[in-house]
């Protein structure tokens, strides 16, 4: 979705000259507005927050965008007022599903195996199959793991999986250091974190997924205390962990909406216990990813601000990561968990496949799968990007030195 925006033609208006907070905030309310597709009521709850107390004839600023299907390839542009903004229509599912159905993983090596799951640490011998611990929360980046599971494309490369449930990142990390779990699936500021403290040598083994706008969302009630940005002053948010992309985006995603995040009271706890958290009113509101955003909103949730919006759109989001030790001792086996989840990853590249991954792996209910917001399963660690990330949590205080993320890049050592 693209705003365009216009400066007003009538004679003597005013302009209070904070133009980009202003902007801003209408962008925001656009997003927010395109979060509520389906519920023009929605919509204009969202715009009439933004627009409250603001000048009529600011609405000329305004140029209404309305994204027509990845079937169309158009965008139409068009001046409206506040009450047309509320009233455009938006069609579902963003624009990146055809070109994402496009794209193409490499497969690396070919092996052959069984699968069965099973407990234990890493193995490799002649005739038996490699254990390998993952790891990792039910989010939608994982979709490509069950997908080659449930396809047994682990079965193909000999390797046997056992899943093993985290909290979040840093715990996935935590576990990872303590050789509990074999591979870490986690947000990259949790990695990055880890990484700068000298906590763990860390590689990434695969990425996993680049976010677009709603994939990650502060939610809360409805009828509940935090219904705005400007509400989240003292209030209690659940997270997955301190120091993960739930707390360190939603900080940023609050910093640009001018409101300062110091007096929240981070509650971590288990993304599958949030919605039943926020109904007690055990937490105010609740950072939520796909596909639990949509699972919250149809239990009556509302979305209260776009964590993945503005500079933080298009990040690369997480990754799978092993430490450096293993890319020496285990180089067979982790090469083909490469290959087995890039087969995995390139077919959930197709809606109708990843569909069936979300609804049979995910619990996401068949009736609203099409609601899901699925952005960008990466073909390659790309080093530049994740560097992104790290900058930015230098700049806003998350790392106390800059991080080098050419260091996480993986190199298989010769004859591995």
């Amino acid at each position: 979705m693209r705003i365009s925006w216009r400066r007003s033609k009538m004679a003597g208006t005013a302009y209070d000259g904070d133009l980009e907070r202003r902007l801003a905030s209408l962008r925001e309310a656009m997003f927010q507005a395109s979060y509520a597709r389906n519920d023009p009521a929605r919509q204009r709850e969202f715009l009439e927050r933004i627009f409250e107390g603001t000048q009529s004839q600011d609405s000329s600023f305004v140029s209404v965008v309305e994204a027509r299907g990845p079937r169309d390839g158009v965008v139409e542009v068009a001046p409206a007022s506040v009450p047309d903004l509320v009233a455009a229509r938006r069609k579902r599912r963003n624009l990146v599903v055809t070109a994402a159905a496009a794209v193409v993983l490499c497969v690396v090596g070919v092996c052959y195996g069984v699968l069965r799951q099973g407990g234990g640490g890493a193995q490799e011998g002649a005739g038996q199959a490699a254990k390998l611990r993952i790891g990792l929360l039910n989010v939608v980046d994982t979709a490509p793991l069950y997908r080659a599971l449930d396809q047994g494309y682990f079965k193909d490369e000999h390797i046997d999986i056992e899943i093993e449930k985290v909290r979040g990142g840093p715990d996935a990390i935590r576990e990872l250091v303590q050789k509990k779990i074999d591979i870490a699936f986690t947000s990259y500021p949790g990695a990055l974190t880890a990484q700068s403290k000298g906590v763990a040598d860390l590689k990434i083994l695969a990425a996993a997924y680049t976010a677009r706008n709603s994939h990650l969302m502060l939610m809360g009630l409805g009828d509940g205390p935090l219904t705005h940005p400007s509400d989240v002053r003292g209030k209690r948010i659940a997270v997955t962990a301190t120091g993960s992309i739930s707390d360190i985006g939603m900080a940023l995603a609050l910093r640009d909406a001018n409101v300062a995040p110091g007096s929240i009271e981070w509650v971590p706890m288990f993304m599958d216990d949030m919605l039943a958290a926020l109904k007690r009113g055990d937490v105010d509101g609740a950072v939520m990813a796909e596909p639990y955003v949509t699972r919250a909103e149809q239990a009556g949730a509302v979305p209260v601000l776009d964590v993945t919006l503005g500079r933080r759109a298009l990040l690369p989001l997480s990754g799978w990561f092993v430490t450096s030790g293993q890319v020496e001792s285990q180089a067979k086996v982790l090469r083909a968990f490469q290959s087995a989840l890039a087969r995995g990853a390139r077919d959930v590249q197709r809606p109708d496949v990843r569909d069936s991954v979300l609804t049979k792996y995910l619990e996401v209910d068949p009736a609203f799968v099409d609601d899901v917001r699925i952005a960008t399963y990466p073909e390659t660690v790309d080093p530049t990007e994740i560097q992104k990330v790290a900058d930015l949590m230098l700049a806003n205080g998350f790392l106390a030195a800059p991080l080098d993320v050419r260091k996480l890049v993986l190199r298989w050592p010769s004859g591995g």
